[in-house]
């Protein structure tokens, strides 16, 4: 390997993700000198990306090169690091990974990338960047990289989103294919639950511990046959699509009203309630959403009264006898 002992090195990326060293002319008799280097890409755990060189024959240990940048992702969705002013590097020279994102993980973004040795032997290898998923204002999902001194690079998924049956965050992109001349889908899910605790706002949380979450602006909600449906706006020249969670209501004398949600693998998860309650004129019953703390989530529903099962007589008395009732979150009917 080449060593510049005098000016700066610039780093380039090969179509086979593997770096070459290219000489600025200054260091050496032949202009733009360049040398393919071999080894691997691994990032750390502080994000930093590094570069193993094979063993030389004469070393114990192998030869590693640390590149010191910020993270963010190209227009195709490529891993892109725009190298800082750090030991002799060239600032603001970026070096692309070529690849796919893969694996989302609740506290990393996963990146597979192919590479090919100096005897035509392919591989893939996967890089992780450390941090935590979030919505940006314009309900964008993006990737908060975590570095020393509590810096962060933001790396932004700039397409749109969408939801499945199961009520899990579907993000979907087009990857060019060079080679074939073509575009293909590739698509990525979030694993998550909701939560609803605001007026406008929902949240999917991947990891409450970590702070991975997405908290979506919307517009008030709205129910609808199969659950609750609100609009939202994505992206910075704003989308508007319709965001339904889908599931079922029920009433739970212990707990309150409850919104049952499938996932997958036949899991279900509830939202849980509290609410006031009235007869409109159908003698259908009307609930006013409450969130654990009675605020009001600016949300009404109306069920028969089936969803009360074997309470539903005592349930009535007590609305005829008062105008309204209420569930409390967490703790159930309170009449």
């Amino acid at each position: 390997m080449p060593v510049s002992r005098k000016g700066k090195i610039r780093y380039e990326i090969d179509p086979h993700n593997r770096l070459i060293f290219a000489g600025t002319g200054k260091e050496s008799k032949v202009p733009g000198y360049r040398e393919i280097l071999e080894g691997r890409f691994k990032i750390d755990k502080n994000n930093y990306l590094t570069y193993h060189l094979k063993k030389s024959s004469g070393s114990k240990e192998p030869q590693q090169l640390k590149l010191s940048g910020n993270w963010s992702l190209s227009r195709d969705h490529n891993l892109v690091l725009t190298l800082d002013k750090w030991n002799k590097q060239y600032a603001g020279n970026k070096l692309t990974l070529k690849g796919e994102l893969t694996d989302i993980k609740a506290n990393a973004l996963s990146f597979a990338i192919a590479t090919r040795d100096s005897r035509g032997k392919s591989r893939v290898r996967i890089l992780k960047l450390g941090g935590t998923w979030q919505a940006d204002r314009y309900n964008r999902l993006t990737f908060k990289a975590t570095k020393e001194k509590g810096l962060t690079d933001i790396l932004t998924l700039k397409g749109g989103w969408e939801m499945d049956k199961r009520n899990r965050v579907i993000y979907a992109y087009t990857k060019s294919q060079l080679r074939k001349k073509e575009k293909v889908t590739k698509t990525i899910t979030f694993q998550g639950f909701w939560e609803i605790t605001e007026q406008r706002r929902v949240s999917y949380i991947l990891n409450k511990g970590r702070g991975s979450r997405f908290d979506f602006k919307v517009s008030l909600g709205k129910p609808v046959k199969r659950g609750l449906e609100y609009e939202i706006s994505i992206g910075a020249v704003p989308e508007k699509k319709t965001l339904t969670l889908s599931g079922k209501w029920k009433a739970n004398k212990r707990l309150g009203l409850l919104f049952e949600m499938p996932y997958e693998k036949g899991k279900v998860e509830n939202l849980i309630f509290g609410a006031s309650c009235r007869l409109d004129e159908d003698h259908n019953l009307a609930f006013k959403l409450k969130n654990k703390a009675g605020k009001d989530l600016g949300i009404e529903i109306k069920l028969s009264g089936k969803i009360l099962k074997d309470q539903g007589e005592v349930f009535l008395r007590a609305l005829t006898s008062r105008k309204e009732v209420s569930f409390t979150a967490g703790v159930g009917f309170r009449w």
